[in-house]
């Protein structure tokens, strides 16, 4: 009997997702962007298309900055109708987001920027509905390395069939970097219990999630 849904359990890890730090608030490119959207600069989403100069003096800057590849990401996870599992964002500052799964991200990435200002500012969304699509929560990454096996997947790491990280079951969960460049944290790397490798070229993020549901769809039988 062919089964119909996957469980796969993801931590986007490092995503650049953060509003717009109070060494730069005070830019003239940061206060441009604030003022043509009516908003406070502390409110809005650090972006390096909107804030590239002024972002030149922020620690870890190439890894900051691009709330697009969350998007991305979010966009593959979250509109597969098989492949199902807990999702959580690991940003850049070490926040813990969980994603409910019923969450449908909005297309549009300027709406998908209003959003996730919303969710910074006020720590969830919806604001006042029972049920949250998105929620900051008290986890750290520490403690959801101590209630999962955590797999990172890196351009260091062993070589392996995505079709082999399919298999993993509920105890397991797969962390993928969604941040431009560089690498990992030794801290992330000392949390993961395994570091794979599915491919001997760089792959970005939503490479990497496209590659891991298909193969995952291919051993479902492309239902």
């Amino acid at each position: 009997m062919l089964k119909y849904s996957m469980h796969l359990n993801i931590v986007l890890l490092e995503a650049s997702l953060e509003l717009v730090p109070k060494e730069i608030v005070n830019h003239p490119a940061v206060i441009k962007n604030a003022k043509r959207r009516n908003k406070k600069p502390e409110e809005t989403l650090l972006d390096i298309s909107l804030h590239y100069h002024a972002m030149k003096s922020l620690e870890n800057s190439h890894k900051r900055g691009r709330p697009d590849i969350l998007h991305q990401a979010l966009l593959v996870i979250l509109t597969d109708p098989v492949i199902k599992g807990n999702l959580f964002i690991h940003t850049i500052q070490s926040k813990i987001i969980k994603v409910n799964p019923n969450m449908r991200p909005p297309k549009n990435y300027l709406r998908f920027i209003g959003l996730m200002e919303q969710l910074l500012k006020y720590g969830r969304i919806p604001i006042n509905d029972n049920e949250s699509l998105m929620e900051v929560t008290n986890l750290t990454l520490e403690e959801i390395a101590a209630r999962y096996n955590l797999v990172v997947l890196s351009e260091k790491g062993e070589k392996i069939n995505p079709e082999e990280l399919c298999k993993l079951d509920e105890k397991w969960i797969l962390g993928i970097g969604a941040f431009p460049h560089g690498d990992f944290s030794e801290k992330i790397l000392g949390l993961a219990k395994k570091i794979y490798s599915i491919s001997k070229f760089p792959l970005e993020t939503q490479q990497v999630l496209c590659r891991i549901f298909s193969a995952c769809n291919s051993i479902l039988g492309w239902p």
